[in-house]
């Protein structure tokens, strides 16, 4: 009897093991996103990989798009549960997830696991989670230069006028001129599994919409809509990208004629920064 659960027991590992390698695996390149969903929980976990050059220390961010997650971060071998080189676990409260790893060998294999943990509806599809994969050897020179950071921390005003049916953002450029900017809308409630703190969250559940930007001087731009329903909230979120790399960042996220308000003629905002500054992170350095 004890043979027979002993090769069970083997044979379980095994089959772990082979569930694993069977997956496949997206190299990432040095300082470049990488995008990814999944669609069911059950799909288990998109692993993406990285192989060192040469001996640098390494950091690791994942940016929710849509849903939520779990990741997993080890190395030469892929793991996908707590025993991983580092564990990062879903917070709502933070932009992104991620880890800074200290100098390691060269040719050492850097495995990222992302594992959704909840499915949602939206747009009569099923999504479990969306999410951006970066790694950077140096962040300072291959990252923080191309990545457009929303002039005055991403402030929007807004101004309703015609009993809330027409109203005008206003906000300011960064000064770059490689800098685009696009403004995406929403109307209604957001959807559960929405993340409106990055560019890929307002990209994912919100659409561009086509209105004009004017540029007002002095870095200064607006963009007016008419024909606002008042009795639905209208959301709003102006996208900047730098074009050398796409990178892109959010401005705040506004509300025209939010249901919370006291009065129509209000909005709301969310103060944000762009993900890559503001997440909170776990910061693992191996021993």
């Amino acid at each position: 009897m004890k043979t027979i659960l002993s090769l069970l027991f083997i044979l379980s590992i095994f089959s772990n093991l082979y569930f694993v390698k069977s997956q496949s695996v997206t190299v990432l390149s040095d300082s470049i996103e990488s995008f990814g969903t999944i669609e069911t929980v059950g799909s288990g976990a998109s692993i993406y990989s990285f192989t060192l050059t040469s001996k640098l220390p390494t950091n690791i961010t994942v940016t929710p798009c849509f849903g939520t997650f779990d990741i997993y971060v080890s190395l030469n071998n892929i793991i996908t549960n707590k025993s991983a080189t580092y564990y990062g676990a879903w917070d709502p409260t933070v932009k992104a997830l991620g880890t800074n790893l200290k100098a390691l060998p060269e040719k050492t294999i850097i495995y990222i696991a992302v594992m959704p943990l909840e499915e949602y509806d939206f747009k009569n599809k099923t999504y479990a989670a969306s999410f951006s994969v970066l790694i950077s050897t140096n962040e300072q020179e291959l990252v923080v230069p191309y990545l457009p950071v929303p002039a005055r921390d991403g402030g929007v005003d807004i101004k309703l006028t015609n009993g809330g049916k027409s109203g005008t953002i206003s906000f300011y450029k960064t000064g770059n001129s490689t800098d685009s900017y696009t403004i995406y809308t929403f109307y209604g409630t957001r959807p559960k599994g929405s993340f409106p703190f990055s560019a890929c969250g307002v990209k994912f559940y919100a659409t561009e919409n086509n209105q004009k930007i004017e540029d007002n001087g002095d870095n200064e731009a607006s963009a007016t809509f008419t024909g606002l329903n008042t009795k639905e909230p209208t959301g709003l979120t102006v996208v900047v990208t730098r074009k050398t790399k796409n990178f892109s960042s959010a401005y705040d996220y506004a509300v025209f004629n939010a249901p919370n308000s006291s009065s129509s003629l209000k909005s709301t905002f969310l103060n944000l920064i762009p993900a890559f500054f503001i997440c909170i992170f776990i910061s693992f350095v191996l021993l």
